[in-house]
């Protein structure tokens, strides 16, 4: 099976900038602060390297308090379920594998997604107030989509050059040359055509993708949340209408 690599990028952002449009700026913005600590990692893989070990530290120590019983069980389904062997040991993530990155760039995406529904969306009654974006809010929105989607695929590219991964080994599977990628496996074979040699990484501006993503926390926050004291002199927390969005009453139904 083959994919041209340009069709796919117009399809994808595409998908992101019509997605963006309904979903407004506020919570694509949330999507943008993950890929730029994604970006961050990518920029300095002695530090994506670091962050892993620790994350691989915890694994282990939580390995320990299980039963051992539970362990066997729980190893053969990690090995069904994700292809790997762990040898009876604990699971440990794999920094140098481009895989890895994409499972994680995959949670991050829907992390993202949760909290922009948890932030925006009504309470479990389906009760309450709900924040629906304007004209201004769907555009801005729209583009941020589309940035988004355009992030996702460099990432997706850097993933699997490896390159610029911890180690900077390219994964055993995972093949490129004259610009062609191909992924090969019993199952499947997948080659991805008209590869571009660079990306927008392999420049100055991931650095100001990682510098809006911190500027627009803030943001976001100064948008959703404000700290007032009330008149017995504690302070609560306020929520607030985000700029580019309008309030929807939800009722129960029935």
């Amino acid at each position: 099976m083959e994919i041209n690599w340009t069709m796919l990028s117009y399809v994808v952002i595409a998908i992101f900038a019509i997605v963006g449009f309904y979903r407004g700026w506020w919570r694509e913005a949330i999507i943008f602060v993950f890929l730029a600590v994604l970006i961050f990692l990518l920029l300095n893989p002695t530090i994506a390297q670091w962050i892993i070990e620790q994350v691989n530290a915890v694994i282990v120590f939580i390995w320990d308090l299980i039963p051992g019983a539970i362990k066997t069980t729980l190893g053969a389904w990690l090995d069904a379920a994700f292809a790997v062997n762990t040898g009876g040991g604990p699971p440990q993530i794999n920094p140098t594998d481009g895989a890895t990155w994409i499972i994680i760039l995959t949670v991050f995406m829907v992390m993202a997604i949760l909290i922009g529904r948890g932030f925006l969306g009504a309470n479990l009654a389906q009760t309450g107030v709900r924040y629906a974006p304007t004209c201004l809010g769907s555009v801005f929105g729209g583009l941020l989509g589309a940035l988004n989607g355009l992030i996702i695929l460099n990432l997706i590219r850097e993933y699997l050059d490896g390159r610029n991964l911890p180690g900077g080994a390219l994964p055993t599977d995972i093949s490129q040359a004259s610009g062609n990628i191909g992924v090969s496996a019993s199952s499947f074979a997948l080659r991805i055509s008209d590869i571009p040699q660079f990306t927008i990484l392999d420049s100055f501006i991931p650095w100001i993708f990682v510098g809006t993503g911190a500027l627009l926390i803030i943001i976001l926050l100064r948008n959703r949340v404000r700290f007032v004291k009330s008149s017995q002199g504690f302070r609560r927390i306020d929520r607030l209408k985000p700029y580019g969005y309008k309030e929807i009453d939800v009722k129960v139904k029935g």
